[in-house]
């Protein structure tokens, strides 16, 4: 089995350095695609198909024809689509993007017919003929679990009260990592509150205070000296955890660690860890962020697609793309492999594979485990730890 999963790392490799055999000209791979080309989504979709047409360009050496389907960013469009690709012949689908849109097409009598790959994280209730492509929390917490679980150390939750954070504390637990404490926010507002909770700031105030009040009292010099300086303290006293898990994105990310710091709790009391951020740089610029750690892709060959998107399509990457740029080797290489001209899904199951976005296996369940990569961020930098 091992050679098994060699071999085939190795013709993938073949692939990507464009070495195929001439004979494979003739074997045409007919590729559908199911994307939000005009819509609120357009902008995604337009430039993932992009990504798909730049890794065809790249493998000149490969006969593949890629056909394109605009679902409108809507699940009508998108069951529209899917009746019109039928008119087609294709070997394989790729997309729809998001879970409410492969759901509407799921129960169509047709649907078995065709293997699809979706570029969501989704990995829960997946039709057997699909596969999940997305970067999903397993994958993530497997990548964190190395640093979670440095000496024992005492670990809280943060996040939202939704479905999302209820599906990662769901994730946290079934890998055996034990949560102190969680703490869940609906609303800004609350954020703040929760945090504040969090921090013990009452109750560390309170010390605060209760110690001012006790020095003022004082005429001892080495006490008046001990109050100058707690006096410029808001709180005393650590607390009694090591790492905070805040699983959210952006600005709410922001504003949680943020409050944070103002409550008294920064990255020299604890250290904060949260999900792939997608190398967003808007977060390298907020100081409270300063070494907080994150899993994720590549991050050179994540830039160099950036590059070359720019260069070719005058338009930077948003995320999905480096996904999305490793689907068309992983289909052509699998297509190559085979003596007939039909997918299966025991195809694709349990090889290893290394692209653009790293090392990833499809397993039993259909869904990509990938072993991502870890950044901190240091010195207003994305850096790698791992």
């Amino acid at each position: 089995m091992k050679n098994f999963f060699i071999k085939f790392f190795l013709l993938f490799s073949m692939l990507l350095s464009l070495t195929f055999a001439t004979e494979s000209k003739n074997q045409p791979l007919r590729i559908g695609t199911i994307l939000p080309l005009t819509g609120d989504y357009q902008e995604i979709g337009n430039k993932i198909l992009k990504t798909f047409e730049l890794a065809i360009f790249e493998l000149p050496n490969i006969n593949v024809t890629l056909l394109p389907f605009d679902n409108k960013s809507t699940v009508g469009g998108t069951k529209f689509a899917f009746q019109e690709l039928q008119t087609q012949k294709v070997d394989i689908i790729l997309g729809p993007l998001f879970k409410e849109n492969l759901q509407s097409i799921s129960n169509e009598e047709s649907f078995s017919k065709y293997i699809l790959v979706t570029l969501s994280n989704n990995n829960i209730n997946l039709p057997p003929n699909t596969i999940s492509f997305g970067i999903n929390l397993e994958s993530q917490i497997k990548s964190l679990k190395k640093v979670i679980e440095e000496k024992n150390k005492s670990i809280i939750f943060f996040g939202k009260t939704d479905h999302f954070s209820i599906n990662v504390i769901k994730e946290i637990e079934k890998q055996k990592i034990y949560l102190k404490k969680k703490y869940q926010y609906s609303s800004f507002n609350d954020m703040n509150e929760q945090v504040r909770i969090a921090t013990s700031y009452n109750w560390r105030h309170q010390k605060l205070s209760k110690k001012v009040k006790k020095l003022q009292n004082s005429k001892n010099p080495k006490d008046i000296e001990k109050l100058k300086l707690l006096e410029q303290l808001d709180t005393i006293g650590g607390v009694n955890y090591q790492q905070v898990i805040v699983p959210i994105f952006d600005n709410d990310l922001i504003s949680a660690v943020s409050f944070f710091d103002y409550y008294d709790v920064n990255y020299n009391d604890a250290q904060f860890i949260t999900l792939n951020q997608w190398f967003n740089k808007k977060i390298l610029i907020e100081p409270s962020l300063q070494n907080i750690i994150f899993p994720s892709v590549d991050y050179n060959n994540f830039k160099e697609l950036d590059k070359k998107l720019q260069d070719n399509y005058n338009t930077k990457i948003s995320n999905i793309e480096i996904l999305a740029y490793d689907i068309i080797p992983l289909l052509a290489a699998t297509w190559y492999e085979k003596k007939d001209n039909t997918f299966a899904m025991k195809d694709f199951i349990n090889k290893e594979f290394k692209g653009k976005s790293g090392v990833f296996k499809i397993n039993t369940s259909n869904f990509v485990e990938r072993k991502l990569d870890l950044y901190q961020i240091k010195n207003n930098q994305f850096t790698k730890i791992n």
